[in-house]
């Protein structure tokens, strides 16, 4: 099968948004623009062995690649319109492309996201995904609007991702039920795109958990000027999964460091927490208020003692020799 019949069969679809003139079959897509309004474009590379188990599943494989990609734009408070693909496949098996189509475009048409062009290439499994979405103009929530004082919260529970890594991998066990909740959590993560888009009246700063709370609230700090946290690690929110497959020691590092949680850190004014509890209600997700930042710089970690933290590592990074 040659990239263009690959790209006809699982991968073209009837256009369905007034805003793209030109999708998939031209040398570029063509977009509408609106002048009240500001694109944001994100991107993220998935490889094999790097980003995922080479066994995982094909349609986890589709869902989670644009999982990650709204999960950006939903920290930029950015309501999602379009998406390119870049595919690099060892082969063309069948049976593995409209498993990948399907979970790509199950989550595309969740959130009314559509594949408007790419590239294909035959070479080792990397996945790559660029999405498009827009904010009105000055709105964006960014990382470096935090402030002294401001409260700091985290959306849904953390660590579960970095728990269901290790299920997968051996390092740890569990029965069915925290099993399937666990890997699921690492494959299926939720975009936080209802939440974000609400997050940009009362948020002053905000990023979405993919390296770890600690190296992601990192960047919220160093954005902001130098600033520094205190986290309250008892209020860190854990699943009853994680407590049961780890205890709760070994789950709050996960929860700290693990990474691939793709949940929402934000800080906001202490004046703004009465609204963002009707968040919760509002989306439906669960919102736990976990320190403060303050003026001094590093990040404290109070409400345990130091055998909980032993050897934690400040998240995920990328390194080269």
């Amino acid at each position: 099968m040659d990239e263009f019949r690959l790209i006809e069969r699982f991968f073209r679809r009837d256009s369905k948004s007034s805003e793209v003139v030109v999708g998939i079959g031209d040398d570029g897509a063509v977009v509408k623009a609106d002048t009240n309004e500001q694109t944001i474009l994100v991107t993220d590379t998935m490889v094999a062995g790097v980003h995922f188990p080479e066994r995982t599943a094909p349609q986890d494989l589709g869902y989670k690649l644009l999982a990650v990609n709204l999960s950006d734009l939903a920290a930029m408070g950015a309501t999602p319109n379009w998406f390119l693909l870049n595919l690099v496949i060892p082969d063309a098996d069948e049976n593995w492309l409209e498993e990948f189509s399907t979970g790509l475009f199950s989550l595309a048409e969740e959130f009314g996201v559509e594949l408007i062009g790419g590239d294909t290439a035959r070479g080792p499994l990397c996945l790559s995904a660029t999405v498009g979405g827009h904010v009105k103009s000055g709105t964006a929530l960014m990382r470096n609007g935090a402030q002294a004082g401001d409260q700091l919260w985290v959306s849904g529970t953390l660590g579960d991702a970095a728990i269901g890594l290790d299920l997968v991998g051996g390092v740890l066990g569990a029965n069915d039920h925290d099993m399937d909740y666990l890997v699921g959590r690492l494959n299926r993560p939720i975009p936080r795109i209802v939440l974000g888009l609400s997050l940009s009246a009362v948020a002053t700063a905000c990023v979405d958990i993919s390296d770890g709370l600690l190296a992601d609230l990192g960047h919220i700090l160093r954005e902001s000027g130098a600033l520094g946290a205190i986290v309250d690690v008892s209020c860190l929110p854990l699943s009853p999964q994680a407590i049961a497959v780890c205890g709760v020691s070994l789950a709050r590092q996960k929860a700290l460091a693990g990474g691939d949680d793709y949940e929402i850190c934000f800080t906001a004014s202490p004046a703004q927490r009465p609204q963002i509890e009707q968040l919760r209600d509002q989306c439906n997700v669960k919102l736990t208020c976990i320190g403060s930042v303050r003026a001094l710089s590093g990040i404290a970690l109070t409400g345990t003692d130091n055998q909980d933290l032993t050897g934690i590592k400040s998240g995920y990074r990328h390194n080269w020799p």
